[in-house]
């Protein structure tokens, strides 16, 4: 391949490449795949919170018992 053939071999390599790039960033429209994905990520998001607040209501749970025992052991010792 002589240079100027190489050149040209580049130059058409360069246009398809930019093609087909600009083809990937104009399919803006999310498919399934990215659709479901999607839901997947609000579905772990929801579930994380919602642990975060069984483990809030937990801990409040067992604060309000430790008082609860303190409050017996200060009659008992009262």
């Amino acid at each position: 391949m002589t240079p100027r053939n190489l050149h040209k071999h580049c130059l058409r390599c360069l246009a398809l490449v930019a093609l087909a790039l600009g083809g990937l960033t104009a399919c803006h429209d999310p498919g399934p795949a990215e659709e479901a994905g999607r839901e997947i990520d609000q579905a772990v998001e929801q579930a994380r919170e919602r642990g975060e607040e069984a483990v809030d209501e937990a801990q409040d749970a067992i604060e309000d018992a430790g008082d609860e025992v303190e409050e017996a052991l200060d009659e008992v010792d009262g």
